[in-house]
């Protein structure tokens, strides 16, 4: 969304497909990046979960990491956090997810 200038009214920019149930997402202004913690619809319905990075400007999703399947990977409403060094974790039932680049 992008508020009108004065503040008097909003207009949608871009739209996602995207599903991020339960989280608190966070973004990245240098990087441009709205990051999500998502869950894909399945049909054998075992939950797959996924830490996303969406484009800010366009709504495109850059990147999508697996992260696990099952109730144990299930965020619960936890926000994702980005660390100093650029890693971003995630709480979940089972404990705590961690995303990083390689080295």
């Amino acid at each position: 969304m992008d508020v009108d200038a004065g503040g008097k009214g909003c207009r949608t920019v871009w739209t996602s497909p995207e599903r991020s149930p339960s989280t608190v997402a966070k973004v990245s202004v240098p990087a441009g990046l709205l990051y999500l913690y998502t869950k894909d619809p399945r049909k054998d319905l075992i939950d797959s979960w996924y830490f996303t990075a969406v484009d800010v400007h366009t709504g495109r999703t850059v990147y999508k990491v697996l992260t696990g399947m099952g109730k144990w990977f299930d965020n619960n409403w936890a926000p994702v956090t980005v660390g100093p060094n650029g890693t971003a974790y995630v709480g979940v039932i089972g404990g705590l997810v961690a995303v990083r680049d390689r080295e």
